[in-house]
C-alpha cells in the first residue's frame, strides 16, 4: 500500500510544509508514503530546498496508482482531484477552510475575498460561478478546531472526521539565551494588511516591521528579537506565524476571524483578541503599547500557548498513528 500525499509543487507555505512533514513521519514508522505534486511542470526540481529535510524523492499526480490498496490524501484547496480516481481510497485534509471557500463558487468567493477578487477568479476561470461542494462520504481530516466545526456544520458525519494536526518547525524550539528583546511590533503583510495599515497609521512612536522575503532562520531571528506579533488576517486554519511568534517569546494580539476565535487553536486570554473594526483601533493600540512597555508581565500570559506549541510535535506523531489506523494500515 502507498499513501499519496498530494501537494502543489515547490511552493513554501505552512500547508505545503505540513504535507511533507506527514510523509516524513509516515515513512519513519515504515508506512509507504510519498509526496505527490501537481502544477509541477514549470519546475526543473519541484522539491523546495526547505523541504529536503523531510523528503528525498517525489511522485507526480499523473502517476498515482488508482488501486483500492492505496490511499490518496488531497488538500482541501484541490478536492476536485479526487474525481479523477475510481478505486483508490480517498481523504481530504482540511488545513485551510477559507482557501476551500474562496475557490468554491462565486458566492463563497465573495464572502471570503470580496466581490472584485471573486469576480476576477470566475472570469479568469480559477473559480466556478456556482458552488461545486465536496464529497462528504470520503474521510476528512482536520488541522484546526475551526475546520472541525466547519465540517460538522456542513453535514459531514463525525464517523468520517478525524484530527490530523501539525507542528511548527523544530528550529523554533531551540532555545536562545543571548537574545535581547526590542520594542518592535511584527505583522504578516499578506494577511489582514488593510486593517493593520489602519493601526500603523493611527499609531505614534511604535516601530512596525513586516515579516516578508526571509528564510526560516531569518524569521526565527526576527521573532526572537521582537516583543509583539499582531495578526488580523483571516486565520483560515491553525496558522503557523502566531505559534512561531509565541514560542519565540512574542506577545500575541489577534482578531477573531477563522481559527482565531477558537481557544483550542489560539489559547491566549480573551483580552488579547479583538474584533476587527475601527472602533477597536484605540483599544488595540493600547494593548500593543502595554505589551511593549510591560513586556515581562504580558509575556507570562502566554505560557499556556507556549506549552501547547512545545507539545505539538508529539501530538502530531500520535495523530499520524491514528491516521494510519483509520486508513487500515499496519505500522512499526
Amino acid at each position: 500500500m502507498t499513501v499519496f500525499v498530494v501537494c502543489p509543487a515547490f511552493h513554501k507555505t505552512g500547508g505545503t510544509e505540513l504535507a511533507h512533514q506527514l510523509v516524513f513521519e509516515l515513512n519513519k514508522i515504515d508506512v509507504s508514503a510519498i509526496i505527490t505534486y501537481y502544477d509541477y511542470e514549470k519546475y526543473k526540481d519541484p522539491i523546495n530546498e526547505e523541504f529536503r529535510q523531510y523528503v528525498k524523492s517525489y511522485e507526480t499526480i499523473d502517476n498515482i496508482i488508482d488501486s483500492e490498496e492505496n490511499f490518496i490524501l488531497v488538500p482541501e484547496i484541490n478536492f476536485a482531484l479526487l474525481n479523477n480516481y475510481s478505486n483508490i481510497r480517498k481523504g481530504i485534509w482540511w488545513m485551510s477552510v477559507d482557501n476551500y471557500l474562496k475557490n468554491d463558487g462565486f458566492i463563497n468567493g465573495f464572502r471570503t475575498v470580496g466581490f472584485i477578487n471573486a469576480l476576477k477568479a470566475v472570469l479568469g476561470k480559477r473559480n466556478t460561478l456556482f458552488a461545486r461542494g465536496f464529497d462528504k462520504n470520503v474521510l476528512h481530516f482536520y488541522q484546526s478546531e475551526y475546520a472541525h466545526q466547519f465540517l460538522i456544520n456542513e453535514g459531514v458525519k463525525e464517523s468520517n472526521i478525524s484530527k490530523l494536526s501539525d507542528y511548527v518547525n523544530d528550529l523554533y524550539l531551540e532555545k536562545r539565551t543571548d537574545t535581547k528583546k526590542n520594542k518592535v511590533v511584527l505583522y504578516n503583510p499578506k494577511k489582514g494588511y488593510d486593517f493593520t495599515k489602519k493601526l500603523i497609521n493611527k499609531s505614534s512612536g511604535i516601530k512596525w516591521i513586516a515579516i516578508e522575503n526571509l528564510t526560516t532562520q531569518q524569521v526565527k531571528e526576527l521573532l526572537s528579537e521582537s516583543m509583539v506579533y499582531i495578526d488580523f488576517g483571516n486565520h483560515p486554519g491553525k496558522d503557523r506565524f502566531p505559534r512561531e511568534a509565541a514560542i519565540s517569546g512574542c506577545c500575541i494580539i489577534t482578531g477573531l476571524n477563522g481559527s482565531a476565535k477558537y481557544y483550542e487553536d489560539i489559547p491566549i486570554p480573551d483580552d488579547y483578541k479583538f474584533e476587527k473594526k475601527e472602533s477597536n483601533i484605540s483599544a488595540i493600540l493600547d494593548k500593543v503599547t502595554d505589551c511593549l512597555e510591560n513586556y515581562d508581565s504580558n509575556f507570562e500570559k502566554f505560557a499556556t500557548y507556549r506549552n501547547m506549541i512545545r507539545n505539538e510535535h508529539s501530538v502530531f506523531c500520535k495523530d499520524v498513528k491514528a491516521f494510519v489506523k483509520r486508513i487500515g494500515v499496519q505500522y512499526k
